[in-house]
């Protein structure tokens, strides 16, 4: 009788074990998608801005999920100006006409390159309530100029 309840009580142990192992990575992970980002200036509203010629030669990809009630973009960059530092903001629409850092549905930040041209920052914001989708800008300050020495912004929208 011991060695029957014994039996069971590991096979139960084993199975709830088992169980928990294929249960909990298909919970923890998100499903990400991939979004790259091309040479693109952009208006808040995502529109096209058609007047602005390409200025850097980054090559940057994020990978977008949603986590938790938040939007999380995870951008890497390669082949960037050595230690620059970066404006990235993960925006999200529909917009009006601003989106600077702090404005609601906005988050900015600041990625430094290495000194070979290679940055990774994560931002995360939370889903604003009307929000449809999210996009991400990044930009390199000019020091004569209002506009950017150089830009990019992923290529679709990520939907929320």
């Amino acid at each position: 009788m011991r060695r029957t309840v014994r039996t069971a009580i590991v096979a139960a142990g084993v199975g709830l074990f088992s169980a928990s192992a294929v249960l909990v990575p298909a919970v923890a992970a998100a499903q990400s998608t991939t979004v790259p980002l091309s040479q693109k200036l952009r208006n808040c509203d995502f529109a096209e801005n058609p007047y602005q010629g390409a200025g850097g030669y980054g090559r940057v990809i994020s990978q977008m999920r949603i986590e938790g009630g938040s939007v999380v973009a995870d951008i890497q960059m390669a082949t960037a100006k050595p230690n620059m530092a970066y404006d990235v903001r993960l925006i999200q629409v529909p917009r009006g006409l601003y989106c600077a850092p702090g404005d609601p549905g906005v988050v900015g930040a600041v990625m430094v390159t290495d000194a070979i041209g290679g940055g990774a920052i994560t931002v995360r914001a939370p889903i604003e309530s009307g929000a449809t989708g999210a996009w991400v800008s990044i930009t390199r300050p000019s020091a004569f100029s209002q506009h950017p020495e150089e830009f990019y912004t992923t290529d679709f929208l990520f939907e929320l």
